[in-house]
């Protein structure tokens, strides 16, 4: 066995050991209990830290980093790049084929195919997630304003997309506001497929037709047409991360100094940060990094390019919304920020240990390992000293996995199925571009296959064929125009069951004299169905759970004494914590000031007492 064989065995080995240290000592990395927001929700039940889980996460993911890095010095130092190599800014310029065009406009054709042949979502409402787009929307048009009267769980876009759809149709129907988040996943998906065609340009494969085939593939089945809980990796909401990655990629293929460029991703992350709080402020992490990255590289008419965009972006925001509007936003980003992990916080399942007790635990093991190979890969290929990938790549792929590991964030916070599978989408991306690059660039130099450019347009027809044959209904294709106008103009009774249906026909006619209506449950699509104003800025009660917010609620109540409030419901609660628990201080002051006035269709209604 040749030296470079055994060091190769020695940094997997201690790299391996150091994963089960990590498994090991996660269980006892524990933090003490704090609940600054005084919230109420299942981790503050329990009295347990979801801080101790982003401890955990960071010693899982940095040990086996720390420990590939030492050995790599250790074994392979003479194979190391030398340090002002790895700050400084690439200068190259990287360009691609444009038969790859060809390729591009082959899978725009079949995703359109796919797209106007979908069996669209006419199925019945999800009362909580439906009512979360569709009620908060609603109360926004109702009260003519958006962040002043509307308390929003994930940002603009709560408002902003089923308004879009409304006013393109003139029609404020369920089915329209579906409709247009099936039109955001195909967006998505060209996107994935214009941000492959980037990446591509790191490739150091010969073959980059069929590496581009390859990655579009995976890329755009990594998203699906599902609403309103969409399970895919790549979900609608991801598509300020891809445009944002497709531009600063662009950046780092050129020398940096593109102009448009720099606009751009200062100005994505700010209308991210709008539309979608988290997503936007994981966006300025990376670009704080970024602009770091740049002064090292004195690299300043860039970093002013860029904090000019972002200056002006949020000027003409100021402009658009106003003072209020922003000032309100800003103070909903932030109580969201801070208090959504004590609201509905789950804990994270211990890895590999939780296989078999958690339903959460293997998922939540395969996105930890997902996560650590993909730095291993961004580390390793970043330090050593090889010509299978520019330096321009290098640099990406640091920033990539920069991106990629804060965001799994949403995965410590809220430890479900739904929230790890769609923190896995970049970890995924990434290791499938080391994975790739490397087997087809085996097939080259080892096996000396070489693909010519008919070969490659056959082969993607074949992929393509295989992947959508079963996708297409050929049924729909010949009645679009009938299929869509059909959805949209289908009644709201359409997506409900007749028991809320009656419900909602019978509370119009009682609470027809009350100006706005109070709902102090978790059945959030009522105020659509009932088209009349929250009396409070909290649509979803359960968000003002803070005890800061509590005392708005209380006062929006007092302000506006609606005769009759719905108490409880038993068709949902998050993570069966009632209201009343949630929002002690709300339901004291209820209690005390209205009393049972009616139960009905699993419905109680409380009626003021004087």
């Amino acid at each position: 066995m040749n030296k470079l064989s055994l060091n190769n065995i020695l940094i997997i080995s201690f790299v391996i050991l150091s994963i089960i240290i990590a498994t090991i000592i996660w269980p006892n990395l524990n933090l003490n209990f704090s609940n600054f927001t005084q919230s109420t929700g299942a981790i503050t039940n329990q009295g347990y830290s979801t801080d101790s889980d982003t401890i955990r996460y960071i010693v899982f993911i940095s040990l086996p980093l720390i420990t590939l890095l030492i050995s790599l010095i250790y074994f392979e130092k003479t194979n190391l790049r030398k340090f002002n190599e790895l700050i400084r800014f690439p200068e190259d310029s990287i360009t691609i084929n444009i038969k790859i065009f060809f390729f591009f406009i082959i899978f725009l054709f079949f995703l359109i195919v796919e797209f106007f042949s979908l069996q669209l979502p006419s199925h019945q409402i999800d009362t909580f997630h439906d009512g979360e787009l569709f009620s908060v929307t609603k109360n926004a048009i109702l009260k003519k304003s958006f962040f002043i009267d509307t308390y929003t769980i994930h940002g603009f876009s709560d408002i902003f997309y089923p308004f879009l759809f409304w006013k393109i149709f003139n029609q404020e129907s369920i089915g329209a506001g579906r409709l247009f988040f099936f039109f955001i996943i195909f967006l998505l998906k060209i996107l994935t497929i214009i941000l492959s065609y980037q990446l591509t340009k790191f490739s150091s494969v010969k073959n980059k037709e069929i590496f581009f085939i390859i990655l579009s593939l995976i890329l755009i089945s990594l998203s699906e047409y599902r609403v309103p809980m969409n399970f895919s990796y790549f979900s609608y909401r991801d598509i300020f991360i891809i445009l944002f990655l497709i531009f600063f990629s662009k950046i780092y293929l050129m020398d940096g100094s593109n102009t448009v460029l720099n606009v751009f991703i200062g100005v994505i992350p700010s209308i991210a940060l709008l539309m979608h709080i988290d997503t936007g402020t994981f966006l300025y992490a990376l670009l704080i990094l970024h602009i770091f990255f740049l002064l090292i590289n004195k690299k300043l008419y860039e970093i002013l390019i860029i904090l000019v965009s972002i200056f002006i972006t949020w000027t003409f925001l100021l402009f658009i919304l106003g003072l209020d509007e922003i000032i309100n936003f800003l103070q909903n980003a932030i109580t969201i920020i801070l208090s959504m992990d004590y609201l509905h916080g789950i804990a994270y399942p211990d890895p590999f240990t939780s296989i078999l007790d958690n339903k959460n635990g293997m998922r939540a093991t395969r996105g930890l390992l997902l996560q650590v190979t993909a730095g291993l890969f961004v580390v390793y290929h970043f330090l050593i000293n090889s010509k299978n990938y520019s330096k321009n790549s290098k640099i990406f792929f640091v920033f990539l996995f920069f991106l990629s590991f804060i965001m799994y964030k949403n995965a410590l916070g809220r430890s479900d199925s739904y929230h790890i599978r769609m923190s896995n989408d970049l970890p995924i991306l990434i290791n499938v571009f080391f994975l790739l690059n490397f087997f087809l660039k085996f097939f080259e130099e080892k096996i000396k296959i070489q693909l010519n450019h008919m070969v490659a347009i056959c082969l993607a027809i074949l992929l393509f064929s295989l992947t959508y044959i079963e996708k297409i209904d050929y049924k729909n294709l010949t009645s679009v125009r009938n299929n869509y106008s059909k959805l949209i103009s289908l009644p709201n009774k359409h997506f409900i069951n007749r028991d809320k249906y009656n419900f909602v026909m019978d509370y119009k006619i009682l609470t027809k004299n009350d100006k706005c209506f109070q709902n102090f449950t978790d059945d959030l699509i009522l105020l659509y169905l009932l088209n009349k104003p929250s009396c409070s800025k909290f649509v979803a009660s359960w968000l003002a759970s803070p005890k800061s917010l509590q005392k708005e609620y209380i006062a929006a109540i007092k302000k506006t004494k609606p005769t009759y409030i719905l108490y409880e419901s038993n068709y949902f609660k998050v993570d069966d914590i009632s209201m009343s628990k949630r929002l002690t201080e709300v339901n004291t002051y209820i209690l005390n000031n209205y009393k049972i006035f009616k139960v009905t269709n699993n419905f109680k209604i409380l009626k003021i007492l004087n």
